[in-house]
């Protein structure tokens, strides 16, 4: 996963979504949100739950990473 700004969204905002690749949206060095890519999910066939799933899945294994930028 990589890490942008909301000052680098909003300047390269279709260069970082054709890149398709999942992003960490950083404000005042804090996890804001995250753009997943929806062809790496696959929508089509998983329904709402399974989606949740998924997502605590990612933000679980960055956990540690979001602590610490939660710390800046």
């Amino acid at each position: 996963m990589r890490y942008v700004t909301m000052t680098e969204l909003k300047r390269q905002a279709s260069r970082i979504l054709d890149e398709k690749k999942p992003t960490a949206i950083l404000r005042n060095s804090k996890v804001e949100g995250f753009y997943v890519p929806a062809e790496s999910l696959a929508f089509d066939t998983l329904d709402d739950a399974r989606v949740a799933e998924l997502t605590q899945s990612i933000l679980d294994q960055r956990s540690e990473v979001l602590a610490y930028l939660a710390k800046r």
